[in-house]
């Protein structure tokens, strides 16, 4: 029998789940080495303190475990890494990297991938595949966020066209995972039943979080590029932050 334990342990049931931190040595010298960046290269340190926080509560709370039990709290996992951390820490920490278009490619690819049943089942059966898949997110994130806040105020048609097609690609995606007949992944026939969710019940509520939050997320997102837009138009006292 196979012996191996995921990442974030074998699925909690709830009168234990605010009891599952994670404080695995390796995981707290990675988000350590993190913040260790953070401090000495981010433009804005308010920023990158708030960033580098979402990580590590994204990490080391019990969400980690929860998303061993539920595929709808994995999902809300990879919303507030890609969609909330990520532009944060974009913003303190912009990274070089290609076009918006480009990136946002790559960003939709990625985040398919990490969802479908067979890359998500692997995720679950090795450490290095687990962070493969969230470095990846994380790190195609940052990218497509950096790259939109310096084509923000040069390019906004290819900035919109890139979050525009972000955005589609998770709605898609949130409606596959809402109206499928049957759950995609086999790990949690068994575990969403202590939360009083079918299988196929966590999945539609993965999709729905998705669809609703990760839509309202983008329109944040959005608004917010709207606002740097009129800032940088207003006087060439203002620059959108370069990558």
């Amino acid at each position: 029998m196979d012996s191996y334990i995921p990442f974030c342990g074998t699925p909690p049931v709830p009168t234990e789940l605010w009891t599952r931190w994670q404080f695995d040595p390796v995981l707290l010298a990675g988000l350590a080495a993190l913040g260790a960046v953070l401090a000495f290269k981010a433009r804005s340190r308010t920023p990158a303190l708030v960033g580098w926080s979402l990580v590590v509560l994204l990490f080391v709370s019990p969400l980690c475990a929860a998303s061993m039990a539920l595929f709808s709290a994995r999902v809300a996992q990879h919303l507030l890494l890609t969609l909330v951390a990520a532009p944060v820490l974009a913003r303190a920490m912009p990274l070089r990297g290609p076009d918006v278009l480009p990136v946002a490619c790559v960003f939709t690819a990625l985040f398919w991938v990490w969802h479908v049943p067979g890359p998500y089942a692997a995720t679950l059966q090795s450490d290095l595949v687990y962070w493969l898949m969230h470095l990846s997110l994380l790190g195609a994130a940052w990218l497509l966020w950096s790259s939109v806040l310096s084509a923000v105020a040069s390019r906004p048609d290819t900035v919109v066209l890139g979050i525009a097609l972000s955005a589609a690609q998770m709605s898609l995606l949130s409606a596959l995972l809402v109206f499928a007949r049957d759950p995609w992944h086999g790990w949690h026939m068994l575990s969403t039943v202590p939360y009083g969710l079918s299988p196929l019940a966590d999945q539609q509520l993965a999709g729905g979080i998705m669809w609703v939050a990760g839509g309202a997320l983008m329109l944040v997102a959005v608004a917010a590029l709207v606002r740097l837009v009129f800032r940088a138009q207003d006087g060439p006292h203002y620059s959108a932050p370069s990558a």
